[in-house]
């Protein structure tokens, strides 16, 4: 009789072990976020060939998250990101920017599909004038060839980030083709990605390293990045394309507000996979925000040693929170360019406005 009961109060207490593990792991659930920016330009950069007052949309999304926690603890789920406008200057002009699954726990997050690689997601860049990053000139929105971001695109790979370990954290990540959405339209017989294509992308290596913590009320970020991008093509007067980058950001009280202090430099050797073709970026900027306002001043430099055009562009501006998800931004930006094949001087003054959920 006592086998039998305590086989029966075993069972009953499996299956409500069972049941709770059950009701802990739910299954997936969507989530939805989005933002559109839009800005009005007026200026001029010299040339009669460019009109005066622009309307732009550069960047426009609605990203769709399914997530769920295993009863083991294991977070898991997937991102999709749909552009809301996908021609003009949105990269690979795509209808989908980022689609990728991720895992993440104790031992870090892995993540695998397209998107950004570690070197782009864990560098430090100089703050933006405003909150919003409408007026940054850190973004090819303005200037194609001045960035400090370490990236080449959402090609698919596979990211892993390690926990972070006294504010450290390392990032590695791998694409057998570097080409952004090769998949898509240049495959072989059984779905294999081409290769030796002409100037195309090979095998992509990125690392990253960055340190975040706060001291006594100041918060110090620090960052260093590298990539590494195969050339498919091979001649004289091409070679892989490599780039390193080192940023930080250091924020502190001021007043009622906020100061946010920080620059980054990258270096891209090869550029383009053309031998002797490399450019030095280096951002400055800084950052006051005090409830809904910000306000901020953020410079960039491109050297390039394939030819005497040097580039520097400055942008001072800020912003206001008019209400939760409706964000306005304004501001002045100066472009200019020194060489050979300089363009002349560019000025605009910006209105701006962006609405997210």
């Amino acid at each position: 009789m006592n086998k039998i009961l305590l086989s029966t109060t075993a069972l009953a207490t499996a299956a409500l072990l069972s049941t709770s593990a059950m009701a802990a792991d739910e299954g997936l659930k969507l989530t939805m976020g989005g933002f559109f920016s839009g800005v009005v330009l007026a200026g001029g950069d010299g040339d009669a060939n460019t009109r005066e007052i622009s309307f732009d949309s550069w960047n426009s999304e609605i990203s769709f998250t399914a997530e769920g926690t295993a009863s083991n603890g294991l977070t898991y789920g997937f991102q999709i990101q749909l552009e809301g406008n996908s021609g003009g200057n949105q990269a690979g002009n795509d209808q989908i920017d980022e689609a990728f699954l991720y895992f993440s726990g104790g031992f870090g997050r892995i993540e695998f599909g397209t998107n950004d690689p570690v070197s782009a997601q864990m560098g430090y860049v100089a703050p933006s004038p405003d909150a919003q990053g409408i007026l940054t000139v850190n973004s090819g929105d303005y200037l194609n060839r001045a960035l400090t971001y370490n990236s080449d695109g959402d090609a698919g790979k596979i990211n892993y980030f390690t926990p972070r370990i006294a504010g450290f954290q390392l990032g590695l990540s791998y694409s057998p083709d570097g080409s952004e959405d090769s998949a898509n339209s240049n495959v072989s017989y059984g779905g294999f990605e081409t290769d030796n294509d002409f100037l195309g992308a090979g095998q992509q290596f990125t690392a990253g390293l960055n340190y975040s913590k706060e001291f006594s009320g100041i918060t110090l970020g620090l960052s260093g990045t590298y990539a590494f991008l195969e050339s498919e093509t091979t001649g004289p007067a091409l070679d892989d394309q490599t780039s390193w980058g080192l940023g930080t950001n250091v924020g502190f009280g001021l007043g009622a507000g906020t100061v946010t202090l920080g620059g980054s430099f990258l270096a891209i050797e090869n550029n383009g996979f053309f031998s002797g073709n490399d450019i030095d970026s280096y951002d400055l900027g800084v950052q006051y925000a005090q409830g809904a306002w910000t306000a901020g001043v953020q410079s960039i430099w491109a050297d390039p040693t394939g030819d005497d055009n040097n580039t520097w562009g400055i942008s001072v501006g800020g912003g206001y929170k008019i209400a939760t998800g409706l964000d306005l931004s304004a501001g002045y930006m100066h472009w200019e360019t020194e060489g050979p094949a300089a363009i002349g001087d560019t000025d605009a003054f910006l209105l701006g406005s962006t609405l997210s959920f």
